[in-house]
């Protein structure tokens, strides 16, 4: 009797654990669908033997069906737990995913609602850079005779200058005749005036505007040569004037050095507008354009902001940085801002530049409404009109985000309320119910949790089992111990390694509710692994210890409302896979590159990622590009995977 009592035991356990996961069960005592979540699942101990007809299955492996409660998971070795039937699961004879609750059950869950709204999608672009010259604002001083350099009347750099103000003062044996020239000209105009042939005045009325323009042509403007002519004596100078308003940039002679027509004798900037040289990264540049309107901050002027707008987009990108630069004009009629400043900038661009194809006035909903799954997007509407909150999962389309909000384009009406904050509980207290949900919509037996003794085992061996098992994971001795993989097994840990994907993302994107979403699609994939293919009892026990323990950072990850559990249990995770890809190889996926950051509480962090571009899943935002690739592990095509 006692042994018979110890084998009802452990369901009797497990299934409390099912139903307790977010407390729902026990806070909804009292309520009508207390009574639902309580008694969803029965045990053993309720329904008899197996002559009752009940049905068990694994936690892990929901596929596994069996009619006897003492049989054990052929795939894990773990005991098995009842699956709730039609009755227990109030509600499921809907096709869509749905659950009633009460008000104060809605409350206890935390549930948010927000209509969806139409309106002009707008994302906030960070931009960061530098402030330069205007290289079309550049002038330089050019001597435009030959001559000797008499006088600097600026003879250090930084001085700012007026236009029209002199500059230097070159004397000019050219000039001297070319004036000479002009004033026998004019004199002899003079005394033809009253006498001679009128082809002889002509000619030399001739003589006297090309002696004019051959002085224009030396640097002397219309008013020096009128004052030539009034006083009829020759300067033996030329003065040169700056031609714009600006700074001296540079000084190119001394007094004293001689200069041959064309010799640079300043360099002058023009302060007044000064360009912003700002990158953006590769995935940002469709939502920039020409003439979009940008706030600028330094740090030398803090709480100030300047305007400026984007006069132009590189069109080639940086192999390495993976950004692009954006020059951005930025009027400085004060001089406030100089040349070599870091500035950020903000671009506030609608979803309707660069080309994207989102209407002016989109379907909008928070960016925490939709529940991430792959190429699936799921929400939950509460239903108009119901007696209970009652929530409808319905399949949406996105298109772009933008900030904190998507963009929708099919699957939602303008008005209908949506579950912006809670929509992860909704999900999980459907799959504990065994009721359709994002992760199984055939319904059935809740996504893994481990349960019993291997639950605890898992939990308990940490980061440390986790360290250990992926130091060791890539030797040759280790690797010969499990065998060669059936190719079949390898597509199964491809798929597991293509799902998590979308977790390295979410944290990247420190996102903690598409990190609960995609843990819960990764820990589906886990549980499709089906490890009976492999050969020898060392393989499949190696596999069962690293199966426990990603299930127990996926069931972390899900479990953390916040991103730093989350990413402490992501890290366990993420060792156990890398060991399990090291042991049994993969294949059916595109690029795969093993990640590293030193900073993780310490040590070394690794993770798996698709893309050579570091996403820092354990710092997101704050350190994103924190890291490198260590090892490519499944090269891009055409390439080979080195280390």
């Amino acid at each position: 009797m006692a042994l018979s009592f110890r084998k009802l035991l452990y369901p009797l356990l497990l299934v409390a654990g099912l139903l307790g996961g977010f407390g729902i069960a026990a806070l909804f005592s009292g309520d009508d669908d207390a009574a639902v979540s309580a008694s969803g699942v029965e045990t053993a101990a309720d329904t008899g033997t197996s002559s009752g007809g009940a049905v068990y299955t694994c936690s892990m492996h929901p596929q596994v069906r069996s009619t006897d409660p003492d049989e054990k998971c052929p795939i894990c070795g773990m005991d098995l737990i009842p699956v709730p039937t039609e009755e227990e699961s109030a509600g499921a004879d809907t096709d869509l995913p749905t659950l009633s609750v009460s008000p104060r059950s809605a409350a206890l869950m935390r549930v948010e609602v927000t209509p969806v709204a139409r309106g002009s999608a707008q994302v906030p672009i960070a931009l960061f850079g530098m402030l330069e010259r205007d290289e079309t604002r550049l002038r330089t001083i050019s001597a435009w005779i030959p001559g000797r350099i008499d006088w600097l009347y600026v003879d250090f750099t930084g001085v700012e200058v007026e236009a029209g103000q002199p500059m230097a003062r070159v004397f000019s044996p050219r000039l001297i005749a070319a004036q000479e020239e002009l004033l026998h000209a004019i004199r002899a105009a003079r005394e033809l005036e009253q006498e001679g042939i009128g082809v002889v005045r002509e000619a030399t009325r001739l003589t006297v505007e090309a002696a004019r323009d051959r002085l224009r042509l030396l640097g002397l403007d219309a008013a020096q040569v009128a004052a030539l002519e009034r006083r009829e004596q020759v300067e033996d100078h030329v003065t040169v004037p700056a031609p714009v308003s600006g700074v001296v940039l540079e000084r190119m002679v001394a007094v004293g050095d001689y200069v041959d027509t064309g010799a640079p004798i300043y360099r002058l900037a023009d302060l007044s507008v000064l360009w912003a040289q700002l990158e953006v990264y590769e995935s940002e540049l469709r939502w920039l354009k020409a003439g979009q309107p940008v706030r600028l901050t330094s740090e030398a002027y803090p709480g100030d902001a300047f305007a400026g707008h984007v006069a132009f987009i590189d069109p080639v990108l940086d192999p390495r940085k993976r950004t692009a630069q954006v020059r951005v004009e930025v009027p400085n009629p004060d001089g406030r801002l100089k040349p070599g400043m870091f500035v950020r900038g903000v671009v506030t661009a609608g979803a309707t530049v660069a080309g994207v194809a989102e209407a002016e006035e989109s379907l909008l909903i928070p960016a925490s409404a939709p529940l991430l799954t792959g190429k699936r997007a799921l929400v939950y509407v509460q239903q108009p009109g119901a007696e209970r909150p009652t929530f409808e999962a319905r399949q949406v389309e996105l298109g772009a985000r933008a900030g904190d909000w998507y963009v929708v384009r099919a699957g939602l009406s303008e008005g209908e309320l949506v579950v912006s904050q809670g929509a992860f509980k909704i999900d999980a207290e459907l799959q504990i119910r065994g009721r359709p949900s994002m992760m199984r919509p055939e319904g059935g037996a809740a996504p893994g949790h481990a349960h019993g003794h291997a639950q605890e085992e898992a939990q308990h061996a940490g980061h440390e089992a986790a360290a250990t098992a992926t130091e060791h994971a890539g030797h040759a001795d280790q690797a010969a111990d499990v065998g060669p993989a059936p190719e079949s097994f390898q597509r199964e840990i491809g798929r597991l390694v293509t799902a998590q994907f979308a977790l390295v993302q979410a944290l990247a994107d420190d996102d903690p509710e598409a990190a609960r979403a995609a843990a819960l699609a990764t820990d589906a994939a886990l549980h499709e692994v089906d490890a009976t293919v492999l050969a020898g009892a060392s393989a499949r026990e190696r596999w069962n210890a690293l199966a426990r323990q990603m299930h127990a950072g996926l069931d972390g990850v899900a479990r953390a409302g916040e991103l730093e559990p989350q990413r402490r249990q992501f890290e366990a995770f993420s060792d156990a896979l890398t060991a399990a890809a090291a042991s049994f190889g993969m294949t059916g996926t595109g690029p795969v590159y093993r990640a590293v950051c030193p900073m993780v509480q310490g040590r070394d962090g690794f993770w798996l990622q698709p893309r050579e571009e570091i996403a820092n899943p354990y710092y997101g935002e704050a350190m994103l590009r924190c890291g490198w690739v260590a090892e490519t592990l499944v090269a891009p095509a055409g390439a080979e995977a080195t280390p």
